[in-house]
């Protein structure tokens, strides 16, 4: 069936909860988020799991034409996105409903279409009942819509499954729609030229066929070959229907040996991602999806988890192209409800199966998905209809495909509680624990210590023959056992469960040290997953270090804060030392403590410890005291402020500190000691100097005029030597004219009462964000940035055809 894009010029208007239109109708482009729209204030049902930010109900309506030969096509729409509880109508008749707002879903056109006549398909979203989501949800039609056409007889969508059983064998399994004397001609290619043709019949409408690959070029994280696999449905020998998809050649398995891919033994540096794309919302862009894989490879990374949710269709894209394993993960919830509204119990028993399904059949050829997930922090594992639930749902994986290993986040202390009937969560809240604000600096020094020992503590209640019990028999069900907070149990399980393999699904970004020198150490355990590797929205808070005069502003937190890259994109200097510890960097990386807050009360949680930033450029902070961090796998580092030495301090987990450094204008530097005293590798900072000036850094200039190419554009505020100003904020206004839009501006600033929406946002130490939506002609897009203080900056960016 070929593939056409269906995401243009889409009717959208706020319902009321009778469907009654709110407001305005306007004119958007798919994918579009309409929470983003929505104000935030304290009073949000969502609170701070989803940022302040209010739901609601919103409509989305496309008028088209259906040719007259589409009588004789096959016609089907498929939504990879909508949040949530979306109905689906075709000129006036319910096509179909799909409560879940994270897997994609469609229907056949054919009976409900007018031919030679103009049609009208109408999405109604509603995420009017709030609270539902532990994170930012956001609402509305947020990943893209496409038509799917093909013949009468045509090859069914995803009818295409690909599996290669060793490194140079791929089997081909084709699904048809009802067809006699019909020929599949199957046709395997490597960078556009064929390599293998097979014809052969279709058989009760499918066509099975094995190829033998030589001198194959497999596909790693660190080699993402891939190849195309084209078929054609012939009948008297015209062709009568095509399709094509891409894969990668490569082999996973697993035993408490280890975890291998192609036969080597593979260590997961892995980081947790939320779906949401930081400034432009839930909205999921393949330029997005693409950006956020190469950032995160940049920073060490090569495996994330779709916390808690299947990931998207371009996500997976952008993973097989670059190279990034995957655990797609399906649910955050079962059959106990975490928030009041959200998608358990009576709609996950009703709908589980589907969802699976559909997580399974999209992510099924993507070389990148080496595990299924099939839930994240499910207490009821620690009772028994939970557990047959657990059995269930991996027998149900199992029989889609085998192929790929089934894990869960497990939270040990989550299930003992649950056992003992002291469950954090039940059915009977009208609002659980996941809208619990958490945007108030601690008052008290107990609430302080107890936000940073809670890793601790959920490391503690994990261990002990009660935690054992509850966990036992849904960890005996999977194939890898998913561990959240709880490396506690990693020595003593391996000699307890002799055949028990784990991964490290949850772990906090400061115990990645500790927690890495297990993974070394003990090959059942394969890998480790960070909550989190890149920020997001919602849970707003629960990871930021808090300043009192943040908290004094009265503004709402908008962020988690969680993250070591923040939501912009940017690396905070934490990844330097996750990059040190897995062996991927010899050079120091110095990481400094804001002087903007020097001396000033703040509190930290078990996510981050510090705030620092890899910045020497603090205008109006001179003679402040403030702390140094170098991250470095050194025995000891030496540092210096414009030549001035703070004397050497031995490294300790790859990281030492310096306290009270006073902040002078200039160069700071740390040079890198080996244990006999030569030197290893040295860096340095520099300060801005002069008169601030606006810079605008665009990652490319040349965009498709397929009204989905984005334009990521750097803003920053530096001095005359390029260096940003991490102490000089400013408010900015962006303006776009011509060839596109302005999808979104913003910065990494956690509290704020300001829009990504509006184009008008305050930096964040010196930096923002700004994202340019390409338009559907040719020409250019004049892009402007400008302020009450400085002079305009201008840049241009070029469309194409």
């Amino acid at each position: 069936m070929k593939k056409t894009d269906f995401n243009r010029e889409w009717i959208f208007q706020k319902l009321d909860d009778n469907n009654n239109p709110v407001g305005t109708e306007k004119i958007v482009n798919v994918p579009h988020d309409a929470m983003l729209f929505e104000d935030r204030d304290r009073d949000a049902a969502t609170a701070s799991a989803g940022g302040y930010f209010h739901g609601g109900k919103y409509s989305y309506i496309k008028k088209f034409t259906a040719p007259a030969e589409w009588q004789e096509r096959t016609v089907y729409v498929e939504l990879e996105g909508v949040y949530k509880n979306a109905s689906v109508y075709v000129n006036g008749s319910l096509a179909v409903q799909w409560p879940y707002g994270y897997t994609n879903f469609g229907t056949e056109l054919n009976p409900y279409l007018k031919y030679g006549e103009e049609n009208e398909i109408q999405v109604i979203a509603d995420n009017s009942k709030c609270p539902n989501s532990r994170w930012y949800s956001g609402s509305g039609i947020y990943r893209e819509v496409n038509l799917y056409i093909g013949g009468k007889k045509h090859i069914l969508k995803d009818g295409i499954r690909i599996l290669t059983p060793d490194t140079s064998t791929v089997n081909v399994t084709v699904m048809t729609s009802e067809v006699d004397f019909t020929q599949a001609e199957i046709t395997i290619s490597y960078q556009g030229e064929p390599v293998a043709t097979q014809t052969m019949d279709v058989v009760d409408n499918m066509v099975k066929a094995s190829f033998t690959i030589e001198d194959a070029k497999t596909w790693s994280a660190e080699t993402p070959e891939l190849y195309g696999c084209k078929v054609e449905l012939k009948e008297n020998g015209e062709t009568i229907d095509t399709d094509e998809t891409l894969f990668g050649i490569r082999t996973i398995s697993w035993s408490t040996k280890g975890f291998f891919v192609n036969g080597k033994e593979t260590l997961l540096r892995g980081g947790c991602i939320h779906h949401d794309n930081g400034i432009l919302g839930a909205c999921n862009f393949a330029d997005a999806e693409e950006r956020r894989v190469r950032i995160l490879k940049e920073a060490g990374f090569n495996a994330i988890r779709s916390s808690h949710n299947p990931i998207s269709k371009a996500m997976l894209d952008a993973c097989d192209r670059l190279g990034m394993y995957v655990m797609d993960e399906s649910f955050d919830h079962w059959l106990i409800h975490k928030n009041k509204y959200d998608y358990a119990n009576e709609t996950f028993r009703e709908w589980w199966k589907k969802d699976t399904e559909a997580m399974i059949i999209k992510s099924y050829n993507h070389p990148s998905v080496v595990m299924y997930s099939i839930g994240n922090e499910i207490s009821e594992l620690g009772l028994p209809e939970g557990q047959e639930v657990c059995k269930e749902m991996v027998d149900f994986v199992k029989g889609i495909d085998s192929s790929r290993a089934v894990t869960l986040g497990g939270n040990i202390m989550l299930m003992k509680m649950a056992a003992s009937g002291k469950g954090l969560y039940d059915n009977e809240s009208d609002t659980n624990a996941g809208a619990g604000g958490m945007d108030k600096v601690p008052t008290s020094t107990a609430f302080n210590i107890l936000m940073n020992r809670m890793g601790g503590i959920m490391e503690k209640m994990a261990k002990g023959k009660k935690a054992d019990k509850a966990s036992e028999k849904a960890f005996s069900y999977l194939d890898i056992a998913g561990y959240n907070y709880a490396a506690s149990r990693y020595e003593s399980d391996g000699l307890k469960y002799p055949d028990r393999i784990i991964v490290g699904a949850e772990t906090l970004p400061p115990t990645l040290y500790r927690n890495w020198q297990l993974v070394k150490k003990l090959p059942y355990v394969i890998g480790d997953f960070m909550w989190t590797s890149w920020d997001y929205l919602g849970e707003a808070a629960i990871g930021t270090v808090k300043y009192k005069s943040d908290v004094d502003s009265g503004k709402l937190c908008v962020l988690s804060g969680s993250g070591i890259i923040d939501i912009c994109g940017k690396m905070r200097p934490e990844v330097e030392w996750g990059k040190s510890i897995w062996g991927l960097s010899q050079k120091p990386a110095i990481a400094v403590d804001p002087y903007t807050h020097a001396g000033e009360k703040y509190s930290t949680s078990m996510w981050r410890k510090t705030d620092s930033e890899a910045s020497w450029s603090w205008e109006g902070c001179e003679g402040l005291k403030s702390r140094v961090i170098v991250y470095s796998d050194a025995a000891t580092i030496e540092l210096f402020v414009n030549g001035k030495s703070y004397g050497k301090r031995n490294v300790k987990e790859n990281k030492v500190t310096f306290k009270r450094v006073v902040y002078e204008p200039g160069e700071i530097k740390a040079i890198a000691y080996d244990t006999t005293g030569s030197k290893v590798g040295e860096s340095s900072l520099r300060s801005a100097m002069g008169e601030t000036k606006v810079k605008l850094t665009p990652e490319t200039t040349v965009l498709k005029a397929d009204g989905q190419s984005l334009c990521f554009i750097s803003i920053d505020l530096v001095g005359e030597n390029d260096i940003t100003k991490s102490s000089v904020d400013k408010t900015l206004k962006v303006s776009v004219e011509g060839a596109g839009t302005l999808q979104a501006f913003g910065s990494a600033r956690p509290f704020t009462d300001e829009s990504f929406v509006t184009g008008e946002y305050t930096t964040y130490r010196g930096k923002a964000l700004a994202v340019v939506r390409a338009g559907y002609e040719k020409g250019k897009i004049e892009v402007t940035v400008s302020s009450d203080e400085l002079p305009e900056t201008k840049l241009s960016i070029d469309v194409e055809l």
